[in-house]
């Protein structure tokens, strides 16, 4: 058993450093130490993906030991496809379409009249929840993180979208940074290494 201590550490340095560790110790089981439950939500995520089973222990008011036991080995087995083996999808008449992430890290859209970039931002969503052609993920970091929060404006607009599959994604350190955990209405946390994985594998769309 492997322990790794990552108390103290924002994400998404305890999903680097074990990532790292079942590079070095593939055989070996893993304990992880970290003190927050967004912490341990990516953890397990992570080992989901990898076919590890997950324990989570909670110590104390913020102390976590994250247990990963092997079930199988398929480190190589990257959680999302390449561009190339992305499928393309197949419209009635033929034509095909490319997956796609949209990337939000800020409530309004552009610079200048704040009020303006709100509205655009309303007219976005609502704009990208008729598509016909919906992205597969939408993905919030800093101050767009707040869209997914009570109070949001475009809300509904990412729960319809939400309900027809579209995953939406908020950055983990910018929910704990507002404050708002238990006031994120729409999809769940995620870490900055998942959003980078993410961005650098999908064509991203971002207003």
């Amino acid at each position: 058993m492997y322990e790794i201590n990552a108390l103290g550490k924002a994400c998404p340095l305890p999903v680097i450093l074990t990532k790292r560790a079942m590079k070095e110790f593939p055989n070996e089981d893993l304990n992880i130490l970290v003190d927050n439950e967004i912490a341990t939500q990516n953890l397990k995520k992570m080992a989901d993906q990898l076919s590890f089973q997950t324990k989570i222990e909670k110590k104390g008011v913020s102390y976590y030991i994250v247990h990963l036991t092997k079930e199988a080995i398929h480190f190589d087995t990257v959680s999302e496809p390449t561009k190339e083996e992305q499928p393309l999808s197949i419209k009635e008449d033929g034509s095909k379409t490319v997956p796609y992430i949209v990337s939000i890290h800020s409530e309004t859209i552009g610079e200048g009249a704040e009020e303006l970039g709100s509205i655009l931002m309303k007219s976005f969503f609502f704009s990208l929840s008729e598509q016909e052609h919906l992205p597969e993920k939408i993905i919030f970091y800093n101050g767009g993180a707040k869209l997914t929060a009570q109070g949001s404006p475009v809300l509904h607009d990412l729960q319809a979208m939400a309900t027809d599959g579209v995953e939406i994604l908020t950055c983990g350190i910018c929910v704990e940074y507002f404050n708002f955990e238990d006031k994120l209405m729409v999809g769940e946390a995620t870490n900055m290494y998942r959003i980078v994985e993410l961005q650098s594998t999908y064509k991203t769309v971002s207003p």
